[in-house]
């Protein structure tokens, strides 16, 4: 799964929820940010693409602020 704050292809909206999504390699992907956050009953392909005409500024503050729901794993160290 793509990461949109760094994608660089066309983002449009899936048509059967309404967040992001993109060309992944099996068809229209959701983003990983949003593996836990959308409900979508496509997840984690994207349903019909609706295409949007972003301007650089709409599109940097949606990759800027879109919510991360991704976990992330502490690294811990192991002493010996």
């Amino acid at each position: 799964m793509e990461k949109i704050r760094v994608y660089e292809g066309v983002i449009s909206l899936c048509g059967s929820c309404g967040q992001p999504c993109y060309d992944g390699e099996a068809g229209l992907a959701h983003f990983a940010e949003q593996w836990d956050g959308v409900f979508c009953p496509r997840f984690p392909l994207a349903g019909e693409r609706l295409e949007i005409r972003w301007d650089a500024h709409s599109l940097e503050t949606l990759k800027e602020q879109y919510p991360d729901t991704f976990p992330r794993v502490a690294l811990v160290s192991q002493s010996g």
